[in-house]
């Protein structure tokens, strides 16, 4: 195949519409290629990257000592694991993402808004994790040059980076596009290579922080907590909130993943097991390496690429810079695992359900890694920008949306949908509701998301004081709102009652295998040869080229 014949292959929108392309419509068999091990190392890559490595010290800074933190990151992430199997369910059945979901809870012209609220929380993680990204570049660059390590910065006070931070930013952009133009269900090897990587190093740091420090740990797992029985209540469930939030977008578009899946079965444990599995051991990593480091230098080290700097800081021989460079590769290797899955193809599935004549999931990925530059991520390490409190704070706008899809589709729809339905924009869709807009969830959604709204003002501005009560709710929101959230849904759902409909008789989309088929009691998928038959598995109507008509399985 040509250059160009690959060009055109990559900005191809055959057979899209305002409703659908091929990235958007149910996930045909062939492109079904993850199996329960590639949701092992999604999960894996997920908690164990560089910002995960930190986040013992927020769980710290509650005061509780690091027994209790790995105890709440072990529980927390049963929670995550839970509302991860629950919340993708419905792309592990039917094979259909978060964008295309969304006309089923809010209406084919209110998807628009859960689709906002997901891509803008894409575009802006993106942004922060490629900016960490390029601090990993600069430790690999760092090992090959003293220049580079010693670059003098050249920029003004008023900007809030180095000359260096740019570099590295810049190279680490660069180094991303070609993972961009990968299909999804190829990625699972970049996500198991970074898994691997950061395992690996993460060993080589925590032992060689152990040894430095005469083989001790430090004080930091067993420090003294100085926390009366209820501070320390709301320190664990507070923390459990914390650390509940940092995953909460994974939560929340875990079907733009499952609907890959080789079997719903081998999803779900896959999400289960690379949860509980590798999820405390970064954090672990963090914990035990400050420790030790502290104790030894009295300085706390809770980013690897800040240890790997002070090795060819404090002496630039070989074994230094051998240490840095491997270490830095595997900390890019990382960071482009959990960031071009994770945020930026994320991101532009739902960028692609906006528009999707003109934008499939790789144009979308160019668009959000474009955005990365006017998100500005420099400001939110660099200066004293509360943006990084307020985002870890966002769960407050997406556990109502979770509650939501959660009540809807198990007790609401009885895990029942009709795909045809979903890209019918017309008021021939069951999901048309009032208008093209579904005003329950919208009720539901400000219901939910209200009474955490004091608490999140509090995050961003402490100097707004609040009463205990909403303090303590904000600290057990991704409790308190999703109970509360899903209450009014189910309330709202039983009075004013909605077309749940039946399901498709027949595989449109070529998504279902046999056995799948008999299951869900439909037709398999057929093509009529001779007949004009679309991409999506539909026959146009030759008297009327606008109508599609559903190909007969009964056709030979």
């Amino acid at each position: 195949m040509s250059f160009f014949s690959k060009l055109d292959d990559f900005f191809a929108l055959d057979e899209s519409n305002t409703m659908k392309n091929k990235d958007l419509v149910p996930m045909p068999l062939f492109r079904r290629k993850w199996g329960m091990m590639a949701y092992i190392w999604y999960w894996g890559i997920s908690a164990m990257c560089a910002v995960t490595w930190s986040g013992g010290s927020s769980l710290l800074s509650l005061g509780l000592n690091g027994n209790h933190a790995m105890g709440i990151v072990v529980v927390a992430n049963v929670f995550i694991s839970i509302a991860a199997i629950l919340n993708g369910y419905y792309g592990a059945k039917y094979h259909i993402g978060f964008s295309v979901f969304q006309r089923v809870i809010f209406g084919i012209r209110g998807s628009a808004f859960g689709v906002l609220i997901r891509s803008i929380l894409s575009v802006v993680w993106f942004a922060s994790e490629s900016w960490l990204g390029g601090l990993c570049v600069n430790v690999v660059l760092s090992s090959w040059s003293r220049s580079y390590l010693n670059w003098e910065n050249t920029f003004p006070d008023s900007v809030p980076m180095t000359n260096q931070q740019l570099c590295g930013f810049v190279v680490y952009l660069a180094i991303t596009v070609p993972f961009l133009a990968v299909r999804p269900e190829y990625l699972d090897y970049l996500l198991a290579a970074a898994t691997f990587a950061i395992f690996f190093m993460g060993i080589g740091i925590t032992s060689w922080a152990v040894h430095v420090n005469g083989g001790k740990y430090g004080s930091l797992m067993n420090s003294p907590i100085d926390l009366s029985s209820s501070e320390m209540a709301w320190a664990w469930i507070y923390g459990l909130s914390s650390w509940y939030s940092s995953l909460t977008a994974g939560i929340a578009n875990q079907a733009d993943f499952s609907r890959f899946n080789k079997s719903p079965k081998g999803s779900s444990w896959g999400i289960f097991l690379g949860t509980n599995l590798t999820g405390f051991i970064v954090p672990l990593f963090g914990i035990i390496s400050a420790s030790a480091l502290y104790e030894k230098y009295g300085v706390y080290y809770w980013m690897p690429n800040d240890i790997c700097i002070k090795w060819l800081q404090d002496s630039y021989d070989a074994k230094s810079r051998a240490a840095a460079f491997f270490c830095g590769l595997s900390l890019v290797i990382s960071q482009l695992g959990i960031n071009c899955v994770g945020n930026c193809i994320s991101g532009a599935m739902d960028i692609s359900s906006l528009c999707p004549r003109y934008i499939n999931i790789r144009r979308g990925s160019i668009l959000v890694l474009l955005l990365s530059w006017p998100t500005q991520p420099w400001l939110f390490y660099n200066s004293d920008s509360i943006f990084l409190t307020v985002l870890s704070s966002f769960s407050v706008f997406v556990t109502p949306l979770i509650a939501i899809y959660v009540c809807d589709f198990y007790v609401i729809r009885r895990c029942q949908l009709k795909l045809s339905d979903c890209f019918l924009d017309s008021t021939d869709s069951i999901y048309w509701f009032d208008g093209g807009f579904n005003w329950r969830s919208f009720v539901s959604f400000l219901v939910g998301v209200a009474p955490g709204l004091p608490g999140l003002i509090n995050a961003a501005n402490p100097s707004i004081t609040i009463d205990s009560g909403a303090l303590h709710f904000f600290q057990g929101s991704f409790i308190f709102q999703f109970l509360i959230t899903f209450a009014i849904h189910l309330i709202l759902n039983l009075i004013f009652k909605v077309n749940v409909g039946q399901g498709d008789e027949i595989d449109i989309y070529d998504t279902f295998k046999p056995n799948e088929c008999a299951r869900y009691n439909i037709s398999p998928y057929r093509r009529n040869e001779g007949a004009d038959v679309s991409d999506f598995g539909r026959e146009k109507d030759s008297t009327n080229p606008e109508k599609l008509v559903v190909v007969s399985s009964e056709t030979e």
